[in-house]
């Protein structure tokens, strides 16, 4: 913005100079009486004096005459030695009249004022029209790049493809533009990840809630007596789909925008601390926590929950021990999961972030969830500033690190 409002500026202002001296000097150059004119009067009233009456000529010339006493007026050395020499001089008024000065031969000072030329009304009108009609001329050359980049914008705009992407906006890299242009383009590939986004949690959350559904169906059928193994399980499925449609709105939520934080000093260990103390009546896993104290600024409630998914995570695929590890390094306080289960394969430790995603392996359906836990987590560490990734554990299993900028102390 800054490089268009000076590329403007210095049209409209460069215009105004040129326009104003070439206008000028077209139409008031040759106003009467130049200097050369005024100096032939001077020569032709020291040849005229006494013989003529010099006052009736300036009256008929419309010009004004007085006589100027020699040391009423203080000249420069240079116009001093032209008039004593019997050289007329021109100078002018504050109202811009050509004044003559011509010393006579017996020592007087004469001073012939010309009289002011008026600009004619038409004169002025047709100065002012071809002004502005010529202003316009590079003030069009300067819109219309302008104004064709943003009609490839508004075209852009009213064009929407299948995919739910606009149409490409190509600009000159010199556009003033550009940058929108780009933003725009940003803005298209949102819009179209959105969509995207939302079809593919159309399809999961579909496909998620069919299979408990179904065996609710089959178990419905069989008219199960209350209490017993069947019922039992129709119980659990139900649990499974309150889980999973409550995971499903936590997850849409986080995605629609992201909620007001109330960051707080948290530390780190005894948070971990608390969570371990929470989980451990839920399971028969052994859970260690390593490391000192570390203190980040975080939402605590959110820090919390990102915790607790990887917890239950690292407790549902491990064989027999969780360890918690908290380090820093390079500025940044390290949370670390490590279980001694089967561990991710590299190639999967991007996409196991993605929603409903999981690999056929033993991290799969029959382990639980509903596929949202890690990319609420990735939601999470987005909201902080932070990350998390997943490596190889020194226990053999999967090491999942959560990252959050230190606090300076």
């Amino acid at each position: 913005m800054a490089r268009l409002f000076i590329s403007l500026y210095l049209v409209i202002a460069l215009s105004l100079i040129l326009l104003a001296a070439s206008l000028d000097n077209l139409f008031y150059a040759n106003t009467p009486p130049n200097e050369p004119a005024a100096e032939a009067v001077g020569h032709m009233v020291r040849q005229l004096y006494p013989k003529q009456d010099l006052h009736l000529l300036a009256q008929k010339a419309d010009m004004t005459m007085q006589w100027i006493e020699p040391g009423s007026m203080v000249w420069p050395n240079n116009i001093e030695q032209k008039l004593n020499k019997g050289l007329p001089v021109v100078l002018h008024d504050k109202l811009d009249r050509q004044q003559l000065y011509v010393k006579m031969p017996d020592g007087r000072l004469l001073e012939l004022t010309f009289p002011q030329q008026e600009k004619p009304a038409t004169s002025y009108m047709l100065y002012s029209s071809i002004f502005f009609i010529l202003l316009s001329i590079p003030l069009a050359l300067w819109v219309w790049p302008l104004w064709r980049d943003l009609n490839a914008l508004k075209t852009a705009t009213q064009t929407l493809h299948a995919d739910g992407s606009l149409a490409k906006v190509s600009l000159s890299r010199h556009s003033p533009l550009k940058t929108i242009a780009s933003a725009f383009e940003q803005l298209s590939n949102e819009i179209k990840q959105l969509l995207l986004n939302k079809r593919e949690l159309t399809g999961a959350v579909a496909h998620e809630l069919r299979t408990p559904l179904a065996r609710l169906k089959f178990a419905m059928a069989l008219k199960p007596q209350s209490g017993s193994n069947k019922w039992q399980d129709m119980a659990k499925d139900i649990s499974e789909l309150e889980q999973l449609v409550q995971e499903m709105l936590d997850y849409s939520s986080m995605e629609t925008q992201a909620p007001d934080m109330d960051m707080a000093e948290i530390p780190v260990k005894t948070l971990c601390q608390e969570m371990v103390k929470k989980l451990s009546y839920q399971h028969d896993k052994k859970l260690t926590i390593e490391g000192y104290e570390q203190f980040i600024m975080a939402d605590g409630h959110f820090v919390q929950r990102a915790l607790q998914n990887l917890l239950q995570n690292a407790i549902r695929y491990a064989n027999k021990e969780v360890c918690l590890r908290i380090t820093t390094q390079k500025q940044r306080v390290l949370i670390q999961v490590d279980d001694d289960g089967c561990g991710v394969e590299p190639e999967l430790r991007e996409r196991i972030f993605e929603p409903f995603y999981r690999p056929d392996s033993s991290r799969d359906r029959f382990k639980g969830g509903a596929g949202l836990g890690l990319a609420i987590v990735r939601r999470i560490q987005q909201w902080h500033h932070g990350n998390c990734t997943v490596e190889t554990s020194p226990l053999g299993g999967a090491r999942f690190i959560l990252s959050y900028p230190a606090i300076q102390k």
